[in-house]
């Protein structure tokens, strides 16, 4: 993704500070972990202190509690961890307030190839 004004890469320019960044909200361990009740069930989960920030914010801005919104996911994982379900998850939540945001469609499957042959030269 490059902008139009500068033509320079987003992810060039925040590459410079992401490393030291991505340390301080990852904190010494990377992982915190925190008890939540899952429909009905205590289990515990190892999350990077920045996943349960965006939780949490996920939960103030539907009206959910922590606890709701990982029942919510434990009830439609598939072939998954909780844990790696409520990344993808909270990944999925801001992708779209962002693209909503933008005014961007979301995008389809069907428009994204499976099956990208490489090119070859003639």
């Amino acid at each position: 993704m490059t902008r139009k004004k500068d033509n320079i890469s987003f992810l060039s320019q925040s590459r410079q500070g992401l490393r030291e960044e991505m340390g301080q909200l990852a904190g010494k361990s990377g992982l915190t972990l925190k008890n939540v009740v899952v429909s009905g069930r205590r289990t515990s989960l190892r999350l990077e202190p920045m996943m349960w920030d965006a939780l949490l914010e996920i939960g103030v801005r539907e009206g959910l509690t922590l606890n709701e919104i990982c029942s919510l996911v434990e009830g439609r994982r598939v072939q998954s961890s909780l844990t790696a379900a409520i990344r993808v998850f909270t990944l999925s939540y801001f992708r779209t307030a962002a693209q909503e945001k933008q005014g961007w469609a979301p995008f389809s499957l069907s428009e994204f190839p499976l099956n990208v042959k490489p090119k070859t030269s003639p």
